[in-house]
């Protein structure tokens, strides 16, 4: 029989201890400055922030950052939601109404020279820089 101790999990579980403990099938990055995690392929334990370091680490490498935009809901709505969906170098992260329901707010994705041509964008529509950079 195994050692006492333990705490009851199946097969699986098992294996990914043994592995995890072996130092295999687990990753660690420790690039400098950056935080790192371990992740186990057995059991699945810590893909999500596996996942969320690596979309961080594209979006620095690509000069990315988030921005939420506060658009009128008014009779150029459709103009500005297609502008920024069509448009190749933003990405649309999610949409949702202000509790008044008066605008709409969008996090988007996109460059710094992006972020510029949206910005002139909006003064052509007549409207001042309602952009709120969340991270740069």
């Amino acid at each position: 029989g195994g050692g006492g101790g333990g705490g009851g999990g199946g097969p699986a579980e098992a294996r990914a201890a043994e592995a995890e403990a072996a130092g295999l099938l687990t990753a660690s990055s420790t690039a400098e400055g950056r935080p790192s995690v371990r992740v186990s392929a057995l059991a699945g334990t810590n893909l999500e922030a596996l996942r969320g370091m690596i979309a961080e680490h594209l979006r620095e490498a690509r000069g990315r950052s988030s921005h939420t935009l506060e658009l009128p809901c008014d009779g150029r709505l459709g103009e500005r939601l297609s502008y920024l969906h069509r448009h190749p170098r933003i990405s649309v992260l999610e949409t949702a109404t202000t509790g008044s329901g008066e605008a709409l707010v969008v996090t988007v994705e996109m460059d710094r020279d992006t972020h510029r041509a949206y910005v002139g964008q909006q003064r052509r529509w007549g409207e001042s820089d309602t952009v709120h950079t969340d991270s740069d």
